[in-house]
């Protein structure tokens, strides 16, 4: 049902190691024999901003209304991972700028760096956005983010784990293309995170003078090495070396930000085993500090919440959460699996209410029906559940499809259900 572990963030192999992917591609171009010159520099210049991607003007009217469209389009395309259409809506020249517009000014080679970086991405299926192609994708609303307009989607898993993303976007002709996408766990963009990785790598070449610019702390030898083995390990999806080459860190970075994430994620990754159950409380009771206030840790905190059978806490996360977002059916949803927990099983079918009210389309609110009246052993009302799932998406709710399901037990045995078999068996 609704309380299953890793409904937070459990998708979230994201922007951080996403961002060891694509910087990888970097390294290659890198390796170029100038780097007591770069160190100079960087000791040397002030940091300068490049603002070569500026934001657009407000966007008219019709513009508004095609970015609704465009919106739509965009999530079903990653719900399909429609790779190529993904990659077409994206606009990699305007992505590395956002990356490279903070490094310093005149900073040498840095045309076939960001020439790396844009083959780099465009390499990958999918492009930057590659991570968000791992679940049902859906568009809430348009918003401003960062003075561009962007476009805001829910993001979740066949398991129910939620998160959030506005992909940010600039107007190209009759259209959009997206520049950046700001995570609102993390509470930043692509492009900030992709550049903090090639700092640090740049930090184990350059002597760390830039890094220590760009916020990155130096870093010796040992630690260069083992990023780059993070950076093997995550390419071959193998979580639990990324887990260990994390934890062999030295102290004073596993608090650092982009370390902690990476840790993090790989937790999330491996949360199915109870294995890891006490090193992600940790980490996720760790999250707000690091993190930081504006950070949209509630999401984070559910999980841990869950864990902790906290539900009222998980609950207040949820509603406080929705204000974030600005309002979503399925937090409702979610929020109606904590009051299940609670044993407050109308408020739990208020809460579908209120969700499918919203979105009718939302057919998950079966889910949280069901498990009121099972709990409540109202079986003719989940019956009549039944019915109306029918009537309203067509499918059937049989026997095989709640067979395994061991809160359905009982009412598989029922004159009710043994009465619906009959019903949905009439043509």
């Amino acid at each position: 049902m609704v309380a299953r572990k890793g409904m937070g963030t459990g998708w979230i192999v994201l922007i951080i190691v996403g961002g060891v992917l694509v910087v990888g591609a970097v390294l290659v171009v890198l390796a170029i024999p100038a780097y007591q010159r770069i160190q100079r520099m960087a000791q040397e210049m002030k940091q300068q901003q490049t603002p070569t991607l500026q934001p657009q003007p407000p966007l008219n009217e019709a513009q508004k209304q095609a970015l609704v469209v465009f919106g739509n389009e965009l999530a079903e395309a990653l719900s399909q991972k429609d790779a190529a259409k993904v990659m077409a809506m994206q606009d990699s020249e305007g992505f590395s700028a956002r990356v490279f517009d903070r490094l310093l000014s005149g900073f040498p080679d840095q045309a076939e760096m960001r020439r790396g970086f844009i083959k780099g991405i465009e390499q990958r299926e999918g492009g930057w956005l590659w991570s968000a192609m791992s679940g049902d994708v859906h568009f809430l609303r348009t918003r401003e983010r960062l003075g561009y307009p962007a476009v805001l989607l829910r993001i979740k898993t066949a398991e129910g784990a939620v998160s959030y993303v506005d992909l940010m976007v600039r107007p190209e002709g009759e259209g959009f293309r997206i520049v950046d996408m700001f995570n609102y766990i993390f509470a930043s963009t692509a492009s900030e995170e992709s550049r903090n990785v090639l700092a640090v790598m740049l930090s184990k070449s350059a002597g760390g003078g830039l890094a220590a610019m760009l916020g990155i702390p130096k870093m010796d030898e040992r630690t260069g090495k083992l990023l780059m083995s993070i950076n093997e390990a995550s390419r071959a999806g193998n979580m639990a070396e990324v887990l260990r080459i994390c934890d062999s860190l030295p102290p004073e970075l596993k608090t650092e930000r982009i370390f902690f994430i990476i840790r993090l994620q790989a937790l999330m990754t491996l949360n199915t085993s109870s294995k890891y159950d006490e090193q992600y409380k940790e980490a996720l009771r760790a999250a707000p500090e690091i993190l930081g206030k504006d950070s949209a840790t509630d999401l984070l905190m559910v999980d841990l919440l869950f864990m902790d059978n906290d539900f009222k806490g998980a609950d207040d996360c949820l509603k406080r959460l929705d204000v974030v977002i600005g309002g979503d059916p399925y937090l409702k949803f979610l929020r109606g699996g904590a009051h299940i927990q609670m044993k407050d099983y109308a408020g739990a079918l208020e809460l579908a209410d209120q969700a499918a009210k919203e979105d009718p389309q939302m057919a998950d609110v079966v889910d949280l029906r069901l498990a009121a009246h099972m709990a409540r052993r109202d079986f003719e009302a989940a019956v009549d559940e039944l019915r109306a799932f029918k009537r309203n998406f067509g499918p059937v709710l049989d026997r095989k499809a709640l067979a395994d399901d061991p809160q359905y037990a009982e009412f598989l045995t029922s004159p009710e259900f043994a009465a619906w078999e009959k019903e949905a068996a009439k043509p």
